[in-house]
């Protein structure tokens, strides 16, 4: 064992979804509404909640921007897609995975036309409170997030891509993906995975294990491959809506950090960057994984606290290695600029998509909540890693 072996020694576990999931069916919903109308009005405002069951789902919420009474925004189509994306319909090999997203039942509720007076002069100021919370870490190989996390979301993707390239006419659009993980704080290893795959009465369980552990064993990487369920609950043939209810805002855990780091509780998708839940998550990652590249710690975590009508944080607070931070962590991070308007200017510019945000994690890469983190410094000591043999090691 190496000097880190003193550590306590502890398991983290983390879970993934697949698109196909009715929660994440519901969240890519609302976000393809917010998307499209933040192309047609950067400064529009959103606020939607969707519901699904079955083949029908219903979306209510605030949709605002100027001259949004002359817009059409063509709900069916961005819902439809959404469910195509996510592999509902027919697959390569004419296998039909139902809901049918030609067939959905889609039904609305929405508060939506022109910002009402006073409405859009005061989209500076939080429309709610909201507690968010931000986390990094010192180790680049996991995107600087928790390595459970980080590893189930590798997976959930792989078995994604997978299911398109070998799994037509077998493996649907639902799944879940289980990562438990050991380590001593700095190093871990992988040690138990859990796989459910969507599939139906006749689907060749033998292909669907061959692509689980073909997803798992890609996403590890040089990792120890841990042992694998597929399945454990037997069958799993009815996915997505036709298995359960989906309510977008329910993964919140999922969306952040998973269950080893605490979240603020709010929601993100369905929201627009003015969202002071979406926009002070994303701010607060954003501290925190500059506080890890300039050096400052191995380990962060931020939480901002915001009250109605207000510009801008009113509380500010930081765990850096364990030592504690308040306001002075924005001095430490050379005037960081946190106000409200400031954080959503720097935001609004990005054109990616926020679906793939919600599918697939609310940190990727090439957002400016993540590139735009400074990264003048360097890290402090080695990055570890677990390597080949027993023994926890470092790079």
């Amino acid at each position: 064992m190496s000097n880190r072996a003193s550590h306590t020694t502890r398991f983290e576990t983390a879970e993934h979804i697949l698109p196909g999931h009715p929660d994440k069916l519901c969240d890519a919903a609302v976000d393809a509404i917010v998307d499209y109308v933040r192309g047609m009005f950067p400064d529009g405002q959103c606020g939607l909640e969707a519901a699904a069951i079955f083949g029908s789902i219903h979306l209510t919420g605030r949709i605002a921007a100027n001259v949004l009474t002359r817009f059409h925004l063509d709900v069916p189509k961005l819902v439809r897609g959404v469910y195509r994306s996510a592999g509902y319909g027919l697959d390569a090999a004419g296998h039909l995975w139902g809901p049918d997203p030609g067939q959905l039942e889609i039904t609305t509720q929405f508060c939506l036309g022109d910002f009402e007076p006073g409405e859009q002069e005061n989209r500076h100021l939080s429309d709610d409170q909201a507690i968010c919370t931000g986390y990094a870490n010192a180790n680049p190989d996991t995107d600087h997030l928790p390595p459970a996390h980080w590893l189930a979301r590798r997976v959930a993707r792989n078995l994604f891509d997978l299911r398109l390239a070998k799994g037509a006419g077998q493996v649907g659009p639902d799944g879940k993906v289980l990562i438990s993980i050991e380590t001593d704080g700095r190093a871990w290893k992988p040690v138990r995975a859990s796989i459910s795959l969507n599939h139906h009465e006749e689907s060749d369980w033998l292909l669907l294990r061959h692509i689980a552990e073909e997803a798992l064993e890609t996403a590890c990487g040089d990792l120890p491959v841990p042992p694998l369920v597929l399945n454990g609950a037997g069958m799993f043939v009815a996915g997505g809506p036709n298995g359960d209810n989906g309510l977008a805002g329910k993964k919140l855990v999922v969306d952040a950090y998973g269950p080893t780091v605490p979240i603020g509780g709010g929601a993100w998708s369905g929201k627009d960057l003015h969202k002071v839940d979406r926009l002070g998550g994303l701010l607060a990652r954003s501290l925190a994984k500059t506080a890890v590249l300039t050096g400052l710690c191995d380990e962060a975590l931020v939480t901002l606290e915001y009250t109605p009508g207000c510009d801008r944080p009113t509380g500010i607070s930081a765990r850096l290695d364990g030592a504690e931070y308040g306001e002075g962590l924005l001095e430490k991070l050379g005037g960081f600029e946190v106000g409200n308007q400031a954080v959503w200017a720097q935001y609004v510019a990005w054109k990616g998509s926020l679906v793939e945000l919600a599918r697939w994690g609310h940190q990727l890469p090439e957002t400016p909540w993540e590139d735009g983190a400074q990264s003048g410094g360097k890290f402090r000591g080695g990055v570890p890693r677990y390597g080949t043999g027993s023994a926890y090691v470092e790079a």
